[in-house]
């Protein structure tokens, strides 16, 4: 009997290493097989119209700033950090000033934090 209860906790212990291995790869961050440098900016937008549809959200401020544009995080139905994955520095200054222009959409947009380099 002691080798039937040894087994199960191997058997158990070798399943929770696979769903922590499956979580983890999961939380992984995803990189863009992209052969240059991008840059991202986080920005905080207040809608003009209150919503909740993230992707709706996202999507309408990657038409608007003309580059790939991801949800981030809600703060409240009105205000909504987006991440904009831009070419380059000034690929996301001209994305944001394209966002400030569309003032029937989005009643303000500030960068929160810092652009950041990564390469792939």
């Amino acid at each position: 009997m002691r080798s039937s209860t040894l087994r199960g906790r191997v058997a158990s212990v070798a399943s929770a290493a696979a769903l922590l291995s499956a979580i983890a790869a999961c939380a992984a961050p995803v990189v863009e097989p992209t052969g240059a440098a991008q840059a991202n900016v986080r920005v905080m937008v207040k809608l003009v119209r209150s919503s909740e549809d993230a992707r709706a959200i996202a999507d309408q401020a990657a038409r608007v700033a003309g580059v790939a544009v991801s949800y981030a995080a809600a703060t409240s139905p009105s205000w909504h950090a987006l991440v904009l994955r831009c070419a380059d520095s000034a690929a996301c200054d001209a994305a944001i000033a394209r966002l400030r222009a569309a003032g029937t959409l989005y009643q303000a947009v500030e960068v929160d934090g810092r652009k950041t380099r990564s390469t792939s």
